[in-house]
Order: C-alpha cells, then structure tokens, then sequence
C-alpha cells in the first residue's frame, strides 16, 4: 500500500550574483523594507487617529497607487512587493493572538536594515522563477549563478532570496513526497543534556561541542571593537559584519553537528522517543546561556521533519520524573550533582542519564503501543 504523504521540504543554494545584480538585489530588499515599515506605520496611525483596522486587502490594493508616486517600484516583481504587506499582516495577527493567549505581547518590529535581509517570490511555480543550466532566472532580476549541491525534488512553491552578511543565497520551498527509508526494526530513546549533548538509551554519550563557549573570547573582542567605534562610521560597520560573521559560523557548526546528528538517527531506528520539554521557559534559568548553546528545540525540529519524511516515529513524552525514576518503575531522587543513579529496589547502578534515556524509550514504546491499539478496528 502506497502510504507517501505530501509534505514541504526547503532547499538552500548558494548564488553568485555579478556587481551590478547585487546592487539590483540590494535595491529590492531595502524597497521591500521601506513598504514593510510604512505599512506597519499606517496600520498603527490608522488605529492611533480613527481607530480603523486596515488589512492586507486594504494595502495590497494601494500598490499601484504607490507605484505612481515611486517609480523605482516598477522595477520590482509585483508578487514580491506584495510579500512585505503579507508579512505585516501576519506579525500583528500573531501579535493580537498572544494578547488574546495572554502571553508576553511583542508588538511587531520596524525593520531596521540589520532585521531585513530576504525577499520573496511567492508561487515561484507560476512564475518564470526557474534554474536551468546552473542559472537562477528571477523576473525584473535576470539570470544568476547557482551552485547546486543536490536536485531539487518536488514542486516548488516559494523562492526566497537572502542574504547573510556579503554571501546571497536562494531556498527553494517545494512540495514533495515523503521518501520512506527501510525499516530496522530498532528504537531508541533520547535524553538530551548539557553535560552530554545527547544520551541514547542504548548507552551512547554524543558529546557537547559547546560551538558558543567555545568561540566566546573572540566573539567578545569582536563586539568590544564595535563598541570603540563612532555609531554610524563605516569602521562600526565593518566591525558589526565581523560580529555577524562568528555569529554565522557559530550556527553553521551547530546546524552541521545536528544535521548529521539527526539524520543518522532517523535513518538507524523506526521509533524514537524524545522528551516534550519546555525549552523557553527552562531558557529563563541560570543555564540559559548553556540551553541556548545546545538549542534543543532545533535539533527537535530536524528530528520531526526527517522522522516523517522517512517514515519513522517520533514520540515525545511527558519529561515529568524521567530523570528521577529507575527502569523498574521506583522513584529514585537525586540532585542535579547527582550523577550516577542507584537503585535500591532492583540493584541497578548506571550513569543517571542513561537510564533517563531508557525510562524516555520505555514511555515512548508505551504511547505508541496506546496509538495502534485506538487505530485498530
């Protein structure tokens, strides 16, 4: 029985733009800036002086009353001029939904030119978006070089154009099958950590790169030599570029190590058993800096995409008492310092976290035995 399923899957390449593309390029993300934040500003004058609601029809349908007024709009693609409108609309509804939640608001941000660097073409597909011999095509942009690492499987829907630091790149959302891996009929569960970035039920200790600590002292010289610098200079500019830079390759490292990390766990084992946890709220602690090294909830992200393009199971758990009960079900408390967990009732003495894995696996196993049994007829 065929049991693909469509999901959305991104590709990211690199693109080599000329001098006089990247200056197009530039161009079109500082006007699609410009629109985002006047549009933001009209919503909130519009609110503040008649208190009228204005919506992303409202906007949309002002463009080429606009266009008009700044001819240098014209030489934008007309989907992407809408995306900046799009996206306002989507930041105050997901602003008032908070409210409404009664979490901490955030009110949508102006965009600074440091907070805006991508712009997109939304239903690539039906546009002359299109790579072919090694050359991205982008209406009212031209023909740029690609560096395709792997093809593009499945049917594009968005491209988005983005730049990090002086480097651009092209990610290409599509619509694709799933791609089932084979079964090997093994599971494993999870305990994710600080000490060790990740212990298998199995007994395996993945070790923490630490990619943040690690490079801290030359981030912090770094960011020293933007604070000597006149605001506004150019030498303040440049020193900024360098702090973005450590920042990039610190996520690259990380996005590596958990990529490869991830995909070998998916491909290796059917089901794997993961803890729910509260990242955000553990992230407000005095290990905050450490939580935010390891980022969990990234690397839980990869395993829930890949887990079910591939076709296996992902299970989270409930993470309440994991770490503080034995195999055979008896509560066993111990501090944080505590590192070896000893078991009075069946003996066992292991290293703390493995045997949170392996309480993680059982928990995990359980839930999906509960799921069959209710999908049985």
């Amino acid at each position: 029985m065929d049991t693909a399923k469509i999901i959305r899957k991104s590709y990211k390449f690199r693109i080599y733009p000329t001098k006089a593309q990247v200056k197009t390029l530039e161009m079109t993300l500082e006007l699609c800036r410009e629109l985002y934040n006047a549009a933001r500003k009209e919503r909130i004058d519009a609110w503040r002086l008649e208190r009228k609601s204005i919506s992303y029809f409202d906007q949309s349908a002002q463009l080429p009353e606009i266009k008009n007024i700044r001819e240098e709009l014209k030489e934008v693609y007309a989907h992407v001029l809408r995306e900046p409108l799009r996206n306002v609309d989507k930041a105050f509804q997901a602003f008032f939904a908070r409210i409404k939640r009664k979490e901490k608001a955030g009110f949508p941000r102006f965009k600074t030119t440091l907070r805006f660097n991508s712009f997109c073409y939304p239903q690539a597909n039906k546009t002359s978006v299109r790579v072919e011999n090694n050359k991205l095509n982008l209406p009212k942009i031209g023909k740029l070089k690609i560096k395709l690492s792997r093809p593009i499987l499945g049917e594009v829907k968005t491209c988005t154009i983005k730049r990090e630091n002086d480097k651009w790149f092209a990610v290409f959302s599509v619509e694709t099958a799933t791609e089932p891996l084979p079964k090997t009929g093994k599971e494993i569960g999870i305990d994710v950590g600080i000490e060790n970035f990740a212990t298998l039920s199995d007994g395996t200790q993945i070790e923490n790169s630490k990619f943040f600590q690690s490079t801290q002292k030359k981030l912090k010289v770094a960011q020293r030599r933007v604070s000597r610098r006149n605001k506004f200079s150019n030498g303040r500019k440049k020193a900024q570029k360098q702090v973005s830079k450590i920042h990039l390759k610190i996520r690259n490292q990380r996005w590596d190590f958990q990529h490869k990390l991830s995909t070998k766990l998916v491909g290796e084992f059917d089901l794997i058993a993961i803890e729910n946890l509260n990242i955000k709220g553990m992230s407000k602690g005095i290990l905050s800096k450490q939580i935010h090294d390891v980022a969990w909830s990234n690397f839980f992200n990869m395993l829930r995409y890949k887990a079910e393009s591939a076709d296996k199971k992902l299970v989270e758990v409930n993470p309440y008492g994991t770490s503080q009960t034995c195999i055979c079900g008896e509560t066993v408390k111990k501090d944080l310092s505590v590192r070896l967990h000893e078991c009075n009732k069946c003996g066992l003495s292991e290293h703390r976290d493995i045997v949170s894995a392996k309480v993680i696996l059982r928990l995990g196993q359980a839930a999906e035995m509960r799921v069959i049994r209710k999908d049985k007829p």
